[in-house]
């Protein structure tokens, strides 16, 4: 695997492609960069970001980390396509970077180094990452204690969220993490009940968070309408509304509702 193989592999923009090529990091001060987030995350970031052009830095350092991790997935016998998938985000990321700040970098560096460390993969329309839960949950009769080791569920832009897809990922991930128990938990704006005083029923968003037992929401969450609008307005009639969520949103939120996030857990009778 090589800078170019990744690049094309993921569809990288040109522009982000250039930005990469540019930014040139000597092998000594790369393997130093690297050793330092693997022992120290928070004095990494701390680092790269004493460059007046840190964003830039940031996406060619986790493009090569990327390159790196290569030889990883191939000896645990992850395949080409996980691989590509799992850094789409240096795309995703990259290109948000560019909308927000006129250059193709990364701003979203504490997320990119789980992919490079290989704590999160993605698995067709959705990323698992293994973790242990941080507090105790009880839902439909059930108790997850805390420290158990449960599969966390993200969901990237792109692509439609349909049932098929959807229920794909989830299958493949079971594949993938067989030594872990089918219990996957989501915090999200997708998981918010209220929603469906704002989505029709059929809505794919809905369906995805049907899939999980809601056991808990945060009303302070504005993720909701970051996701939705790109930006957070403390006056909702400022939100520009386009498509019919936007629409329906914008009408919900004006007429002083809420939307935040929730937290959900999904598992099968099966699980013990």
């Amino acid at each position: 695997m090589n800078l170019d193989q990744l690049c094309e592999g993921i569809c990288l923009d040109e522009g982000a492609r250039q930005t990469i090529k540019q930014m040139d990091i000597d092998d000594n001060r790369y393997s130093s960069l690297k050793r330092l987030l693997i022992s120290d995350k928070q004095a990494f970031y701390s680092a790269v970001k004493q460059s007046p052009f840190y964003r830039q830095l940031f996406l060619a350092l986790f493009a090569r980390f990327a390159v790196d991790a290569y030889a990883e997935y191939a000896a645990k016998g992850i395949s080409d396509d996980v691989y590509y998938d799992t850094f789409s985000d240096l795309q995703i990321w990259s290109s948000k970077c560019y909308r927000d700040y006129g250059v193709y970098g990364i701003e979203e560096y504490g997320w990119l180094q789980e992919h490079v460390q290989l704590s999160l993969f993605r698995l067709g329309r959705l990323q698992f990452q293994p973790i242990a839960l941080d507090h105790d949950v009880e839902a439909s009769g059930r108790s997850f204690g805390k420290g158990q080791l449960v599969l966390n569920v993200h969901i990237p832009e792109g692509g439609p969220l349909d049932e098929q897809s959807v229920g794909q990922s989830f299958e493949q991930a079971k594949t993938l993490f067989r030594g872990i128990r089918a219990v996957f938990v989501c915090q999200s704006w997708l998981l918010f009940p209220q929603l469906s005083e704002v989505l029709p029923p059929d809505s794919n968003i809905l369906k995805f968070q049907r899939r999980f037992t809601v056991y808990q929401t945060d009303l302070a969450s504005k993720q909701a309408e970051e996701r939705i609008f790109g930006q957070v307005c403390a006056d909702p009639s400022h939100y520009e509304a386009k498509t019919s969520l936007q629409q329906s949103s914008k009408a919900y939120l004006m007429a002083g509702n809420t939307l935040g996030s929730g937290y959900g857990i999904k598992f099968t009778s099966l699980e013990q």
